[in-house]
């Protein structure tokens, strides 16, 4: 299974963050996230979604909500928007982006700079000639 595929996997469990000997340890959660920061990486995300669907490459943005149903725990975790992705659906292939502001991350340990999106959309859609450098992690 790909980091994508795990990804999209985990996003569809619902964990309702019970607290007994029979759960299994979970991974750390994501923070919450201030709604302007939500929002501005929203943003971000649409216009590298714009492009990339420009290109023919099909996404499917996401803004996720963690709530926290904890009766038994005071205080419990907080509740509310954690970090936005987006899914994108290329021939063959699943990735998920996200971005801090300054660059957009994808699950398949690539990233690319935020700044420009028509550029790491022509990256990111397969069959576009630019590619990565060897070392998986930075555009050439």
């Amino acid at each position: 299974m790909n980091p994508a595929e795990e990804a999209i996997r985990d996003a569809a469990a619902l964990d309702l963050g019970r607290d007994n000997a029979e759960s299994a340890p979970s991974a750390p959660r994501k923070p919450i996230l201030a709604e302007t920061e939500v929002a501005r990486r929203m943003h971000l995300l649409a216009q590298l979604q714009t492009a990339l669907v420009g290109l023919g490459v099909r996404c499917v943005l996401v803004r996720n909500h963690r709530l926290v149903l904890q009766y038994n725990r005071s205080p419990c975790e907080p509740s509310g928007l954690t970090e936005p992705q987006l899914y994108i659906f290329a021939a063959g292939d699943t990735d998920i982006a996200t971005t801090d502001g300054s660059a957009y991350r994808l699950a398949s340990g690539r990233t690319c700079p935020a700044g420009d999106p028509g550029a790491a959309a022509t990256v990111i859609a397969p069959g576009h000639g630019i590619g990565w450098e060897p070392d998986g992690d930075s555009l050439r």
